[in-house]
Protein backbone atom coordinates (compact mmCIF):
# COMPACT_ATOMS: atom_id res chain seq x y z
CA UNK A 1 0.00 0.00 0.00
CA UNK A 2 1.66 3.44 -0.97
CA UNK A 3 -0.33 6.35 1.16
CA UNK A 4 -0.08 9.87 -0.10
CA UNK A 5 -2.87 11.31 1.68
CA UNK A 6 -0.87 12.74 4.60
CA UNK A 7 -2.61 16.07 4.37
CA UNK A 8 -5.68 14.54 5.60
CA UNK A 9 -4.13 12.30 8.66
CA UNK A 10 -0.44 11.17 8.82
CA UNK A 11 -0.95 7.43 8.26
CA UNK A 12 2.64 5.77 9.62
CA UNK A 13 3.66 7.68 12.62
CA UNK A 14 7.41 7.39 15.08
CA UNK A 15 7.40 4.42 16.62
CA UNK A 16 7.71 6.29 19.89
CA UNK A 17 4.61 7.48 19.32
CA UNK A 18 2.67 4.25 19.17
CA UNK A 19 4.84 3.71 22.46
CA UNK A 20 3.54 6.47 24.16
CA UNK A 21 0.04 5.95 23.14
CA UNK A 22 0.13 2.43 24.90
CA UNK A 23 2.59 3.87 27.38
CA UNK A 24 -0.38 6.67 28.59
CA UNK A 25 -3.49 3.79 28.21
CA UNK A 26 -1.37 0.74 30.24
CA UNK A 27 0.27 2.63 32.98
CA UNK A 28 -1.63 6.08 34.02
CA UNK A 29 -5.13 5.64 32.55
CA UNK A 30 -6.90 8.06 34.23
CA UNK A 31 -7.57 11.93 33.97
CA UNK A 32 -6.07 14.77 35.17
CA UNK A 33 -7.56 17.16 38.14
CA UNK A 34 -10.11 14.42 38.68
CA UNK A 35 -8.78 13.76 41.57
CA UNK A 36 -5.85 13.65 44.20
CA UNK A 37 -4.92 10.04 44.19
CA UNK A 38 -1.23 9.06 42.69
CA UNK A 39 -2.03 8.61 39.04
CA UNK A 40 -4.52 11.31 39.21
CA UNK A 41 -1.49 13.53 40.14
CA UNK A 42 0.71 12.10 37.78
CA UNK A 43 -1.98 12.34 34.77
CA UNK A 44 -1.81 16.21 35.57
CA UNK A 45 1.72 16.40 35.74
CA UNK A 46 2.01 14.83 32.38
CA UNK A 47 -0.82 17.76 30.94
CA UNK A 48 1.67 20.15 32.04
CA UNK A 49 4.48 18.81 30.55
CA UNK A 50 2.72 18.75 27.19
CA UNK A 51 1.55 22.17 27.46
CA UNK A 52 5.11 23.09 28.02
CA UNK A 53 6.80 21.04 24.60
CA UNK A 54 3.74 22.82 22.80
CA UNK A 55 4.37 26.09 24.33
CA UNK A 56 8.10 25.52 23.10
CA UNK A 57 7.69 24.19 20.13
CA UNK A 58 5.56 27.16 18.91
CA UNK A 59 7.91 29.44 21.13
CA UNK A 60 5.20 30.77 23.70
CA UNK A 61 6.66 32.16 26.81
CA UNK A 62 4.13 30.83 29.25
CA UNK A 63 2.78 26.63 29.10
CA UNK A 64 -1.06 27.93 30.19
CA UNK A 65 -1.36 29.85 27.08
CA UNK A 66 -1.72 26.53 25.81
CA UNK A 67 -5.64 25.36 25.33
CA UNK A 68 -6.11 21.19 24.29
CA UNK A 69 -9.27 20.69 22.11
CA UNK A 70 -9.94 17.40 19.79
CA UNK A 71 -8.86 18.81 16.35
CA UNK A 72 -8.13 22.30 14.87
CA UNK A 73 -11.26 22.90 13.94
CA UNK A 74 -12.61 23.16 17.88
CA UNK A 75 -10.07 25.03 18.15
CA UNK A 76 -10.89 27.64 15.18
CA UNK A 77 -14.68 27.52 16.21
CA UNK A 78 -13.41 28.36 19.96
CA UNK A 79 -11.34 31.44 19.03
CA UNK A 80 -14.07 32.62 16.40
CA UNK A 81 -16.71 32.00 18.85
CA UNK A 82 -15.38 33.38 21.84
CA UNK A 83 -13.35 36.34 20.63
CA UNK A 84 -15.10 38.08 17.79
CA UNK A 85 -18.14 40.68 19.33
CA UNK A 86 -21.08 42.22 17.22
CA UNK A 87 -20.56 43.90 14.05
CA UNK A 88 -16.38 42.68 13.89
CA UNK A 89 -14.93 42.45 11.01
CA UNK A 90 -12.60 39.60 9.90
CA UNK A 91 -10.02 39.73 6.76
CA UNK A 92 -9.34 35.99 5.12
CA UNK A 93 -7.23 34.49 2.49
CA UNK A 94 -8.50 32.76 -0.40
CA UNK A 95 -7.01 29.34 0.74
CA UNK A 96 -8.79 28.82 3.98
CA UNK A 97 -10.02 25.58 5.27
CA UNK A 98 -14.04 25.50 5.48
CA UNK A 99 -13.13 25.37 9.09
CA UNK A 100 -12.28 29.15 9.06
CA UNK A 101 -14.97 29.70 6.32
CA UNK A 102 -17.65 27.92 7.84
CA UNK A 103 -18.11 29.01 11.70
CA UNK A 104 -17.22 33.05 9.89
CA UNK A 105 -20.00 32.53 7.12
CA UNK A 106 -22.56 31.41 10.19
CA UNK A 107 -21.30 34.35 12.10
CA UNK A 108 -22.37 36.44 9.30
CA UNK A 109 -25.79 34.61 8.47
CA UNK A 110 -26.79 35.59 12.29
CA UNK A 111 -26.06 39.51 11.77
CA UNK A 112 -22.74 38.78 14.09
CA UNK A 113 -19.90 39.73 12.25
CA UNK A 114 -18.43 40.32 8.60
CA UNK A 115 -15.90 38.86 6.32
CA UNK A 116 -13.79 39.68 3.28
CA UNK A 117 -12.36 37.03 1.38
CA UNK A 118 -8.85 38.95 0.15
CA UNK A 119 -7.87 38.65 -3.37
CA UNK A 120 -4.47 35.86 -3.91
CA UNK A 121 -2.04 39.10 -4.83
CA UNK A 122 -2.47 40.59 -1.13
CA UNK A 123 -0.63 37.20 0.20
CA UNK A 124 2.12 38.50 -1.59
CA UNK A 125 2.28 42.08 -1.28
CA UNK A 126 1.14 42.85 1.79
CA UNK A 127 1.18 46.90 1.34
CA UNK A 128 -2.19 45.64 -0.97
CA UNK A 129 -4.23 44.78 2.93
CA UNK A 130 -4.87 48.63 3.55
CA UNK A 131 -7.46 48.25 0.80
CA UNK A 132 -9.14 45.91 2.47
CA UNK A 133 -9.06 46.93 6.00
CA UNK A 134 -12.20 48.98 7.63
CA UNK A 135 -12.27 50.42 11.35
CA UNK A 136 -14.46 47.50 12.61
CA UNK A 137 -11.41 44.94 11.22
CA UNK A 138 -10.85 42.77 14.37
CA UNK A 139 -8.86 39.82 12.59
CA UNK A 140 -7.14 38.67 9.85
CA UNK A 141 -6.90 34.67 9.53
CA UNK A 142 -4.60 32.89 7.93
CA UNK A 143 -3.85 29.44 6.88
CA UNK A 144 -0.15 29.07 7.22
CA UNK A 145 -0.44 26.37 4.11
CA UNK A 146 -3.21 25.32 1.92
CA UNK A 147 -4.39 21.97 2.46
CA UNK A 148 -5.31 22.27 -1.55
CA UNK A 149 -2.29 23.71 -3.06
CA UNK A 150 0.02 23.07 -0.64
CA UNK A 151 1.14 26.99 -1.09
CA UNK A 152 2.66 28.82 2.19
CA UNK A 153 0.31 31.46 2.52
CA UNK A 154 0.80 32.93 5.92
CA UNK A 155 3.99 34.88 5.86
CA UNK A 156 5.62 37.76 8.78
CA UNK A 157 5.32 40.18 6.27
CA UNK A 158 1.67 40.17 6.25
CA UNK A 159 1.20 39.91 10.14
CA UNK A 160 3.28 42.87 10.50
CA UNK A 161 0.95 44.58 8.14
CA UNK A 162 -1.97 43.98 10.41
CA UNK A 163 0.04 45.21 13.01
CA UNK A 164 -0.08 48.34 11.53
CA UNK A 165 -3.93 48.80 11.98
CA UNK A 166 -4.12 46.93 14.90
CA UNK A 167 -5.87 43.43 13.56
CA UNK A 168 -5.61 40.16 15.50
CA UNK A 169 -3.13 37.94 13.51
CA UNK A 170 -4.77 34.49 13.79
CA UNK A 171 -3.12 31.03 11.79
CA UNK A 172 -4.24 28.09 11.29
CA UNK A 173 -1.11 25.62 11.19
CA UNK A 174 -3.44 22.30 10.62
CA UNK A 175 -1.07 22.08 7.05
CA UNK A 176 2.30 23.16 8.52
CA UNK A 177 2.78 22.74 12.16
CA UNK A 178 5.34 20.35 11.85
CA UNK A 179 7.90 22.31 9.44
CA UNK A 180 8.73 25.11 11.77
CA UNK A 181 7.02 27.65 9.68
CA UNK A 182 5.96 29.85 12.12
CA UNK A 183 7.17 31.22 15.85
CA UNK A 184 4.41 32.88 17.49
CA UNK A 185 6.53 35.64 19.00
CA UNK A 186 8.88 36.32 15.82
CA UNK A 187 6.26 35.92 13.34
CA UNK A 188 3.56 38.64 15.69
CA UNK A 189 0.82 35.96 15.47
CA UNK A 190 -1.56 35.99 18.41
CA UNK A 191 -3.27 33.36 18.12
CA UNK A 192 -2.21 29.84 16.02
CA UNK A 193 -4.64 26.61 16.11
CA UNK A 194 -2.91 23.04 15.44
CA UNK A 195 -3.97 19.59 15.05
CA UNK A 196 -2.02 16.34 15.86
CA UNK A 197 -3.40 14.12 13.44
CA UNK A 198 -1.42 15.91 10.40
CA UNK A 199 2.79 16.83 10.02
CA UNK A 200 2.43 16.55 14.20
CA UNK A 201 2.37 12.96 13.42
CA UNK A 202 0.52 12.56 16.92
CA UNK A 203 -2.37 10.34 17.02
CA UNK A 204 -6.03 11.70 16.08
CA UNK A 205 -8.05 13.12 18.60
CA UNK A 206 -5.80 15.84 20.27
CA UNK A 207 -5.77 19.80 18.58
CA UNK A 208 -5.45 23.12 20.29
CA UNK A 209 -5.25 26.98 20.70
CA UNK A 210 -2.08 28.86 21.84
CA UNK A 211 -2.00 32.58 22.45
CA UNK A 212 1.31 34.57 21.68
CA UNK A 213 -0.01 36.33 25.85
CA UNK A 214 -2.63 35.10 28.14
CA UNK A 215 -6.29 35.63 27.37
CA UNK A 216 -9.74 35.34 27.91
CA UNK A 217 -12.61 34.75 25.93
CA UNK A 218 -15.67 33.12 25.65
CA UNK A 219 -15.69 28.81 26.46
CA UNK A 220 -16.86 27.33 23.35
CA UNK A 221 -18.11 24.14 25.84
CA UNK A 222 -19.63 24.69 29.22
CA UNK A 223 -19.13 21.14 31.38
CA UNK A 224 -16.93 19.37 33.97
CA UNK A 225 -13.22 21.40 34.55
CA UNK A 226 -12.12 19.05 37.47
CA UNK A 227 -12.65 22.27 39.83
CA UNK A 228 -14.49 24.23 41.44
CA UNK A 229 -17.27 21.72 40.58
CA UNK A 230 -19.79 24.08 43.15
CA UNK A 231 -19.85 26.79 39.96
CA UNK A 232 -23.04 26.89 38.00
CA UNK A 233 -20.82 27.30 34.72
CA UNK A 234 -17.25 26.79 33.80
CA UNK A 235 -15.15 28.79 36.82
CA UNK A 236 -12.84 31.80 35.71
CA UNK A 237 -9.80 29.44 35.88
CA UNK A 238 -6.91 29.42 33.13
CA UNK A 239 -6.52 27.33 31.18
CA UNK A 240 -9.40 25.12 32.84
CA UNK A 241 -12.19 27.00 31.93
CA UNK A 242 -11.87 26.18 28.24
CA UNK A 243 -11.11 22.29 28.56
CA UNK A 244 -14.50 21.38 30.09
CA UNK A 245 -15.02 17.23 29.58
CA UNK A 246 -12.28 14.89 29.90
CA UNK A 247 -9.41 15.67 27.77
CA UNK A 248 -7.77 12.91 25.44
CA UNK A 249 -4.84 12.20 27.70
CA UNK A 250 -3.14 9.42 25.18
CA UNK A 251 -3.21 11.58 22.14
CA UNK A 252 -1.84 14.35 23.93
CA UNK A 253 1.00 12.09 25.41
CA UNK A 254 1.38 11.08 22.17
CA UNK A 255 1.49 14.44 20.96
CA UNK A 256 3.94 15.56 23.83
CA UNK A 257 6.50 12.47 22.20
CA UNK A 258 6.17 13.37 18.31
CA UNK A 259 6.87 16.84 18.96
CA UNK A 260 9.96 15.46 20.64
CA UNK A 261 10.76 13.61 18.17
CA UNK A 262 10.05 16.23 15.15
CA UNK A 263 12.41 18.81 16.98
CA UNK A 264 15.23 15.73 17.19
CA UNK A 265 14.90 15.10 13.29
CA UNK A 266 13.29 18.32 12.17
CA UNK A 267 16.39 19.01 9.62
CA UNK A 268 15.99 15.76 8.45
CA UNK A 269 12.26 15.82 7.93
CA UNK A 270 12.62 19.01 5.92
CA UNK A 271 15.05 17.92 4.16
CA UNK A 272 13.85 14.57 3.15
CA UNK A 273 10.42 16.06 2.20
CA UNK A 274 11.13 18.73 0.08
CA UNK A 275 13.62 16.01 -1.84
CA UNK A 276 10.59 14.01 -2.41
CA UNK A 277 8.04 16.44 -3.66
CA UNK A 278 10.50 18.31 -5.96
CA UNK A 279 11.13 15.09 -7.33
CA UNK A 280 7.02 14.12 -7.65
CA UNK A 281 6.32 17.18 -9.01
CA UNK A 282 9.31 17.28 -11.74
CA UNK A 283 8.50 13.76 -12.93
CA UNK A 284 4.62 14.38 -12.70
CA UNK A 285 4.86 17.51 -14.73
CA UNK A 286 6.57 16.03 -17.75
CA UNK A 287 3.69 13.85 -18.21
CA UNK A 288 1.35 15.21 -20.99
CA UNK A 289 -2.31 16.14 -19.95
CA UNK A 290 -1.91 16.99 -16.87
CA UNK A 291 -2.03 20.00 -14.99
CA UNK A 292 0.17 20.45 -11.22
CA UNK A 293 -2.26 24.04 -9.45
CA UNK A 294 0.18 26.76 -8.50
CA UNK A 295 3.47 25.09 -9.81
CA UNK A 296 5.95 27.73 -8.68
CA UNK A 297 4.59 28.74 -5.29
CA UNK A 298 7.02 28.03 -2.31
CA UNK A 299 5.24 24.93 -0.35
CA UNK A 300 4.91 22.28 1.98
CA UNK A 301 4.96 18.65 0.56
CA UNK A 302 1.23 18.66 -0.75
CA UNK A 303 0.30 19.57 -4.56
CA UNK A 304 -3.16 19.04 -6.49
CA UNK A 305 -3.37 17.97 -10.41
CA UNK A 306 -5.74 17.42 -12.79
CA UNK A 307 -5.28 14.66 -15.64
CA UNK A 308 -7.17 16.08 -18.90
CA UNK A 309 -10.38 15.18 -19.69
CA UNK A 310 -10.89 12.58 -16.78
CA UNK A 311 -12.55 13.65 -13.67
CA UNK A 312 -10.39 13.72 -10.44
CA UNK A 313 -12.63 11.00 -8.77
CA UNK A 314 -11.97 8.42 -11.63
CA UNK A 315 -8.22 9.08 -11.20
CA UNK A 316 -8.49 8.22 -7.74
CA UNK A 317 -10.47 5.63 -8.32
CA UNK A 318 -8.24 4.42 -11.06
CA UNK A 319 -4.92 4.75 -8.58
CA UNK A 320 -6.85 2.85 -5.54
CA UNK A 321 -6.85 -0.50 -7.94
CA UNK A 322 -3.40 0.00 -7.96
CA UNK A 323 -3.18 0.28 -3.83
CA UNK A 324 -2.21 4.22 -4.31
CA UNK A 325 -3.83 6.22 -1.42
CA UNK A 326 -4.73 10.01 -2.82
CA UNK A 327 -7.82 11.87 -2.77
CA UNK A 328 -9.64 13.59 -5.46
CA UNK A 329 -12.77 15.83 -5.34
CA UNK A 330 -13.47 19.15 -3.10
CA UNK A 331 -11.00 19.27 -0.22
CA UNK A 332 -13.04 21.24 2.30
CA UNK A 333 -11.68 24.56 1.06
CA UNK A 334 -14.12 25.66 -1.56
CA UNK A 335 -12.89 29.04 -1.81
CA UNK A 336 -9.39 27.25 -2.80
CA UNK A 337 -11.03 25.75 -5.35
CA UNK A 338 -12.33 29.15 -6.32
CA UNK A 339 -9.40 30.62 -6.98
CA UNK A 340 -7.70 27.67 -8.85
CA UNK A 341 -10.68 27.35 -11.06
CA UNK A 342 -11.53 23.40 -9.69
CA UNK A 343 -14.81 23.57 -8.28
CA UNK A 344 -16.57 21.56 -10.90
CA UNK A 345 -13.59 19.43 -11.87
CA UNK A 346 -12.63 19.05 -8.30
CA UNK A 347 -8.46 17.74 -7.81
CA UNK A 348 -6.17 15.11 -7.34
CA UNK A 349 -4.58 15.84 -4.00
CA UNK A 350 -1.15 14.63 -3.32
CA UNK A 351 0.49 14.40 0.24
CA UNK A 352 3.83 12.83 1.35
CA UNK A 353 6.06 12.76 4.36
CA UNK A 354 9.24 11.73 5.02
CA UNK A 355 8.68 8.12 5.29
CA UNK A 356 7.48 7.93 1.35
CA UNK A 357 10.24 6.60 -0.93
CA UNK A 358 11.75 7.28 -4.64
CA UNK A 359 10.12 3.90 -5.68
CA UNK A 360 6.80 4.73 -4.68
CA UNK A 361 6.60 7.82 -6.20
CA UNK A 362 8.25 6.42 -9.12
CA UNK A 363 5.42 3.39 -8.82
CA UNK A 364 2.78 6.54 -8.93
CA UNK A 365 4.56 8.22 -12.00
CA UNK A 366 4.03 4.96 -13.87
CA UNK A 367 0.36 4.24 -12.89
CA UNK A 368 -0.33 7.96 -13.92
CA UNK A 369 1.36 7.67 -17.63
CA UNK A 370 -0.62 3.99 -18.16
CA UNK A 371 -3.88 6.06 -17.29
CA UNK A 372 -3.52 9.23 -19.53
CA UNK A 373 -2.26 6.75 -22.36
CA UNK A 374 -5.83 5.39 -22.27
CA UNK A 375 -7.34 9.16 -23.21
Amino acid sequence: MIYFDNAATSRTKPEVVYEAYNFYLREIGTSPGRGSYTLAIQASRMLYQARKNIASFFNIADPSNVIFTKNSTEAINLFFYGFLKQDSHVLISPYEHNAVLRPLQNLKNNGIIDYTVLPEDVIYNSSLLKNYVRSNTKVIALTLASNLTGQIVFSSQLAEEAKKYGITVFVDSSQGAGKKLVDIDRDKVDFLAFTGHKDLYAVPGVGGLVGRESFRINPLIQGGTGIHGESYVNPDAYPDSYEAGTLNMPAIWSLKTSIEYIEKNINEIISKENFLTDYFISKLSQISNVIIYNLNKKRVSTFSFNVIGIKSSDVVSFLSKKDICVRGGIHCAIKAHETINTVKTGAVRVSLNYLNTIQEIDTFISAVKELTECI
